[in-house]
């Protein structure tokens, strides 16, 4: 049953293996799934504040650069013959041979330089050209040699074009691959595990399949418990570190590098490159020693792994044939940096390593070393390739204290066997003394890759691994020992060790997304069926639904704009997704069905943003304290970079917004007088009386302006006009605009000289407009007329024609037949008081008696009024005039602090 059991094990693991050779469709098990394209407001936010919105930022990176030239060939309105220049010489740089390299460059240099030479079209400098020319003359061809075109070419894409693509949707497409990578958080869900391929001091090694791409790769689980119980919390971090260095940046073919990093409450996982080949200790088992030839190809690989680690300034420490991994052609990679050190600011002097491997400076206790070590281990795992055992193990002890003072002591007798070449580079790497062994002479791995047992080998063709393999492992095998016998932990041993709080804390830092290798892994398996996927899904709701941003609110003062929830529903209990946008004065919520109305929430309104996320239901939130009540709104977002966004945003926009209607109510106050007037006016206003009066007031609470006129005249004609302006009741009419140019300081400067009339008419006329803040100021001016002011009484003559300006603000004014129309707004501001008023029916009518006198006759008072009205009419029917002043009723007394 056992073998039936490691049979069908065996099956399954290469099954998957298969599988991730064929098309992208059957790898995927699991649909990766874009967000919103409104995240691209969250995402260039982000990758502004961390410099990353730049064009060698984005080209550089593999999905940056798929999306750039995307946009080149599909969108952009010009032709960019650079990207494919390019891409040639990107090309060219890869090849292996010096004659392919002559090839191509000549074919570089007839289509891209000598054709556009001829046709006068080659925009590149002279000095690019001539340094082309001069190494092809010389039939040279090094693999800088298009260098100088790459630079220009870099500075040309590098502007407008970039420009253009940062505004194009394909920026967006990429925002959206880039929030999806920084959102990674992987679970043992996220991969299909199969058999165990092997076994360390703190776990064991599967072979395992990611779900949405379906590409192979080695999970390596280490044991918690484990760890604890052999204090081994030191190793398993310093191992994830070192992963790190050496997997980012330019990737190492010759090293096990790892592409994610992720724990579960009882295990590390390392998500690694996968060597399916077995490992030469192994394989020398199987096959027996090696020959020099076959030994100098697995020395050559490893030498340029060590000498990937040393340029990042990592000692690995633990050189031996069974770390040595081969894939499935045959070509090898270093594995396991448990014991890898980073030595650029301290040089570690700890005696660890494997006995027999280890370097003299190592086993010396205090004594410190660096790169040199590895170069020693390297001299002792050649010999063991060549002979079966270690130079310091003789007759196989097992004496570990034996081995060691072996290794301190004894000079390596090597076998007349060896070649003179291979005698020398033994000596020169088990060197005791360190200042005289290879590769520690000043120059590291160019010592060793000079030597002469490495004579003839091209490292550059060493590096893009096209020299065949000694040995190539069988198809259609595992090369591993059996599940069985490679067995698993006693879960005995870990049976009283029990987990803490500080334990896991020690871990909290641990997942890690490698950028590089994960935009290389989408790009090779799904990145084109994702987003053909994902164009018919947008073009799909882009049919349905409404934009939520259109493009004319792009040049608007939008802060910040995409999708979040909203604690909400019965009793708050529900999360509720909401299309939500950020402006200096409010936040608007909108739902999904397009025909409700958005909910404002104003700055005003709100009493504090809490600093920091606070735990609602289970998620991360943003918790808004609203006044006057102690009510609170709750906003969360499943992408912790969105949500960063929102409470770094929301917390800025409210704190401008404090200072803003701080600064407004001290220069209304400047203005309109201090708390004395107000308070003196206030007492005016409680007289009795039967006239007109406008009230103006502002206070910093409320963003509410009501003006209530009441108007009687002596023909016993009653007009009234109640009309209650608000960013709250305009938004039940019309929707808000995003645009706030509110400029106060010029507005209250010219309502200081304003001249308010009095021109009874009789007409419909209709303003129409939004608000955009809920601090507004409308100046009223007149041309081409005389005004004349007394204490008790303001009265105008015949004007040819009024406008009335407003900046910052308009609103609707419906008048109907005999009313008049008075408009007016104000700034927030501290509670300020204009009192317009008339005491009673019988002071109007003094004032009237009094007006007529000076009049020549009332018929040319009746000719004036219907002059007017006739002028205001035709300036409202016009498209091209501005709409008629509001007026002000005849007052007994007028006063304006």
């Amino acid at each position: 049953m056992a073998d039936l059991e490691a049979v069908l094990a065996d099956v399954s693991y290469l099954m998957a293996m298969e599988k991730s050779k064929s098309t992208p469709a059957a790898r995927a098990s699991k649909k990766i799934i874009l967000p919103d394209p409104s995240v691209r407001s969250v995402m260039h936010k982000y990758l502004e504040k961390i410099g990353e919105v730049t064009f060698d930022k984005i080209f550089t990176q593999r999905l940056g650069f798929l999306t750039f030239r995307d946009f080149c060939e599909n969108i952009c309105d010009e032709s960019v013959p650079q990207l494919k220049f390019y891409e040639e010489i990107k090309r060219y740089e890869k090849l292996e041979t010096v004659e392919e390299r002559r090839q191509a460059a000549r074919e570089i240099y007839d289509n891209f330089i000598m054709k556009e030479l001829l046709s006068h079209t080659h925009n590149y400098s002279k000095e690019s050209v001539n340094h082309v020319q001069k190494y092809l003359m010389r039939n040279e061809v090094p693999v800088t040699l298009f260098q100088p075109y790459i630079d220009e070419i870099y500075n040309h894409l590098r502007g407008d074009i970039f420009r253009k693509y940062i505004e194009s949707e394909k920026y967006t497409r990429f925002c959206q691959w880039k929030n999806l990578e920084l959102n990674i958080q992987l679970t043992m869900n996220d991969f299909s595990v199969h058999r165990i391929i092997g076994r360390g001091g703190f776990g064991e090694v599967y072979g395992c399949r990611k779900a949405d791409t379906g590409k192979m790769y080695a999970m390596k689980c280490l044991d918690k418990k484990r760890i604890k119980m052999k204090q081994g919390e030191t190793l398993a971090l310093n191992e994830r570190v070192m992963l790190s260095l050496v997997s980012t940046g330019e990737d190492c073919p010759f090293i096990v590098c790892m592409t994610y990093a992720f724990q579960t409450p009882d295990k590390l996982c390392f998500i690694l490159d996968l060597m399916n080949g077995g490992d030469l200790h192994y394989h020398l088992s199987q096959h027996g020693v090696f020959t020099e030839q076959e030994m100098r190809f697995y020395a050559s690989e490893v030498i340029l792994g060590l000498e990937h680690m040393h340029r990042r300034f990592v000692v690995y420490r633990d050189l031996k044939p069974a770390n040595i991994l081969l894939d499935e052609h045959g070509h090898v990679r270093i594995s396991d940096l448990g014991l890898a050190c980073d030595f650029s600011k301290k040089k570690p002097h700890a005696s660890v390593g494997t006995h027999g491997y280890m370097a003299p400076e190592v086993l010396s206790k205090g004594t410190a070393y660096d790169s040199s070590a590895d170069w020693f281990s390297l001299g002792c795992m050649l010999y063991k390739l060549l002979k079966g055992h270690s130079p310091f193990r003789q007759h196989k002890t097992k004496d570990k204290h034996e081995i060691d003072r072996m290794t301190l002591t004894m000079n390596v007798e090597l076998p007349d066997s060896f070649s003179n070449e291979l005698r020398n580079l033994l000596e020169g790497l088990l060197h005791r003394d360190v200042d005289k062994r290879l590769g520690c002479r000043g120059n590291g791995a160019d010592e060793v890759k000079e030597h002469p047992f490495f004579k003839g080998i091209d490292w550059q063709l060493v590096y893009l691994q096209k020299y065949p393999p000694t040995l190539i492992p069988p198809r259609g095998e595992v090369n591993a020992a059996d599940a069985f016998d490679i067995g698993s932990f006693d879960e005995e041993d870990t049976k009283g060790i029990k987990l803490t709080d500080s334990d896991q804390e020690l871990y909290k830092h641990f997942p890690v997304v490698i950028s590089d290798r994960w935009q290389q892994e989408i790009s090779e398996t799904v990145f084109d069926a994702i987003n053909a996927e994902t164009d018919k899904i947008e073009m799909k709701k882009r049919a349905k639904l409404k934009n939520k941003f259109e493009d004319n609110e792009k040049e608007s003062d939008c802060i910040l704009h995409g999708y979040i929830k909203k604690l909400g529903g019965p009793f708050s209990t529900a999360w509720q997704t909401r299309y939500a946008k950020l402006y200096p004065n409010r936040l608007e919520l909108h739902s999904d069905n397009n025909s409700s109305r958005p909910e404002l929430i104003f700055m005003d309104q709100i009493e504090a943003i809490c600093s920091d996320y606070v735990q609602v239901k289970g998620e991360q939130s943003i918790v808004l304290k609203m006044k006057p009540t102690e009510s609170r709104i709750v906003l969360t977002n499943p992408d912790d970079i969105g949500l960063r966004e929102w409470l770094q945003s929301l917390k800025s926009t409210y704190k401008d917004s404090l200072e803003m209607l701080s600064n407004i109510a001290k220069k209304a106050t400047k203005i309109y007088g201090t708390t004395e007037n107000s308070s003196r006016l206030q007492q005016q206003q409680q007289q009795p009386h039967s006239g007109s009066m406008i009230t103006l007031l502002t206070q910093s609470t409320t963003s509410t302006t009501t003006t209530t006129t009441t108007m009687t005249n002596n023909h016993s004609q009653q007009h009234h006009i109640n009309s209650t302006v608000s960013d709250h009741s305009i938004m039940n009419n019309e929707s808000i605009s995003g645009s706030n140019n509110v400029h106060h300081s010029q507005n209250l400067q010219q309502n200081q000289h304003c001249h308010q009339q009095q021109q009874p008419h009789h007409h419909h006329h209709h303003y129409h407009g939004s608000i955009g803040s809920s601090a507004v100021i409308t100046n009223i001016t007149s041309n081409n007329h005389q005004n004349q002011h007394t204490n008790s009484l303001a009265t105008s003559s015949q004007s040819d024609h009024s406008t009335t300006t407003t900046t910052a603000a308009s609103f609707s004014i419906f008048d109907s037949n005999n009313t008049q129309t008075t408009t007016t707004t104000t700034a927030s501001s501290t509670a300020t008081t204009l009192s317009i008023g008339l005491n009673n029916q019988n002071v109007y009518n003094q004032q009237q008696q009094e007006l007529n006198q000076k009049s020549p006759s009332s018929s040319n008072i009746e000719q004036t009024s219907s002059i007017t009205a006739t002028t205001i009419s035709q300036q409202q029917n016009s498209p091209h005039s501005n709409p008629p002043p509001p007026q002000l009723p005849p007052s007994s007394s007028t006063q304006i602090d």
